[in-house]
């Protein structure tokens, strides 16, 4: 496929569409560094996701290093709709990463909410946040250059020590400097995942804008998305470590499930059997992980825990599911599309990165690792509720 052939789709349609279903909300799934990649955005879709947004992508590394395109972006005939979140600290990096990109996503995010010491010491996320006039800056820039029905949006989290106001005025300046939708965490930059979510803070924020807000935080079933909604009146509500837990939350056949049916198990290892599938055996096993580790007693999910390649995991469910990877409907099957990125030269030379410290998203991760420890310390009768996932949600 070209790089011009794409069209794109409206994500305030969307809004729209969603506003007049029987639940009243956009189903949307969140940037999740390591995870929000084509394959599991894939696995989401089939389950009634209304949205995807890629991983979490370094603007400058993306805009540097064919390398960095190639290994943080992937999509396929089918990856739609879906945004592409970019880190980036300013407008030239945000603008040269969202035109490369153009072609092949339905919207551009930028960062604001990342909460990392990593990432706030690099001036990405959270650390934006301290400077909301570049925000803004960013956003008047690139809706200078992209298409004003191409979506533009951020995501951001609840200003700290300023008070309510605060977090309401600047939502409406971004408003006024065009962003399609905001995003909104309901705790600031220092909150824990365990603290509770401040949902007067959302609805006043839903209240002051005439643009959609979409709801983002501690949502684990598919009643708790419908509850934050009517307590908030969002117009979409985001889930991240719910839907790692249960890519089957936003599915209304499942809607009465707290883990992973087995048939999204399924579907998982159908994908990672495709032929040419590029899922790598650490995303593939850590999804596993996260979905179907409440279901195993200790002994099992040790075992699982020590596997290092895709036919262990395959034999593991065979034999205690009865369940094996089925790809024979070539219809079903990821249809992977080569991206060029041949339609534009950013305006920053190209730099050589072989020297530099890249992001490496198939690394374990902090979270992964902690959760693994928790997994493993939990006896047999193991509940994800309790669990340091749920605890970061």
């Amino acid at each position: 496929m070209n790089s011009t052939e794409r069209s794109h789709c409206n994500i305030l349609d969307l809004f729209k569409e969603a506003k007049r279903q029987k639940h009243g909300f956009l189903r949307v799934s969140a940037p999740m560094v390591r995870y929000s990649k084509l394959e599991f955005r894939h696995l989401l879709r089939k389950n009634f996701v209304e949205l995807c947004f890629t991983p979490m992508i370094i603007a400058d590394s993306f805009i540097n290093s064919d390398k960095a395109r190639q290994n943080e972006f992937r999509t396929s005939s089918d990856d739609h709709p879906v945004i592409a979140q970019f880190a980036a600290k300013n407008a030239t990096e945000f603008s040269n990463a969202s035109q490369l990109i153009y072609p092949y996503v339905d919207g551009v995010d930028l960062n604001c909410g990342c909460p990392q010491s990593w990432a706030i010491s690099k001036g990405y996320g959270c650390g934006l946040l301290k400077r909301p006039e570049k925000i803004k800056d960013i956003i008047l820039n690139i809706r200078r250059v992209l298409k004003e029905d191409f979506s533009v949006s951020v995501k951001m989290r609840l200003f700290y020590n300023e008070g309510l106001d605060s977090t309401v005025d600047f939502a409406r300046q971004l408003e006024k400097c065009g962003v399609s939708f905001i995003t909104l965490h309901g705790r600031n930059m220092w909150q824990k995942s365990s603290e509770p979510l401040n949902v007067a803070a959302i609805q006043d924020v839903k209240q002051s804008l005439q643009i959609p807000l979409v709801a983002n935080g501690g949502v684990r079933t598919w009643q708790e998305a419908c509850d934050l909604h009517e307590q908030t009146d969002a117009d979409g509500i985001m889930v991240a470590r719910g839907l790692l837990s249960n890519p089957a939350l936003f599915n209304p056949c499942y809607k009465n499930h707290n883990t992973t049916p087995l048939n999204c198990v399924q579907d998982w290892l159908n994908v990672g059997a495709q032929k040419d599938s590029s899922l790598q055996f650490m995303c593939f096993h850590h999804h596993l992980t996260f979905m179907w580790s409440s279901n195993m007693k200790k002994k099992p999910r040790l075992e699982f825990n020590s596997f290092s390649r895709k036919q262990q995991i395959y034999d593991f469910f065979k034999e205690k599911y009865h369940i094996e990877p089925s790809v024979v409907n070539a219809n079903n099957q990821l249809k992977y599309q080569k991206c060029t990125y041949n339609h534009f030269t950013p305006e920053l030379a190209l730099k050589d990165l072989n020297g530099e410290e890249a992001w490496n998203s198939n690394s374990h991760g902090k979270f992964f690792k902690e959760f693994q420890k928790k997994i493993v310390e939990k006896e047999d009768h193991y509940e994800l509720e309790n669990s340091f996932f749920n605890e970061l949600s």
